[in-house]
């Protein structure tokens, strides 16, 4: 006797599409359990324990932010106004003629 079907995949894909596939919901925290990096993990810890102060404190620390920013800022004003000299040199220097 011939040997019965086992297995048929008809009408599965019909079914599987009437009320369409849908992607997978991913949730809006992350997932610090599992399978994730364990030195990723002990940063944030440190991190979050970092970011927990008094509102004077938070103050300073903006404070400080603020002073380091202005700091940086007339650096790189004082190194584009170096180079802008170099360039404009350069191009005197270019602009003469070569006897």
């Amino acid at each position: 006797m011939a040997k019965s079907k086992n297995h048929t995949g008809h009408n599965q894909i019909y079914k599987n599409h009437r009320n369409g596939i849908k992607k997978t919901r991913r949730s809006k925290k992350l997932k610090i359990d599992g399978n994730m990096n364990c030195k990723f993990v002990r940063n944030c810890k440190a991190v979050n324990k970092g970011m927990q102060c008094s509102a004077e404190e938070q103050e300073a620390k903006k404070q400080a932010q603020r002073e380091a920013q202005k700091e940086l800022e007339e650096k790189m004003q004082a190194a584009n106004e170096e180079r802008r000299a170099f360039l404009l040199a350069e191009r005197e220097k270019a602009k003469k003629p070569k006897k």
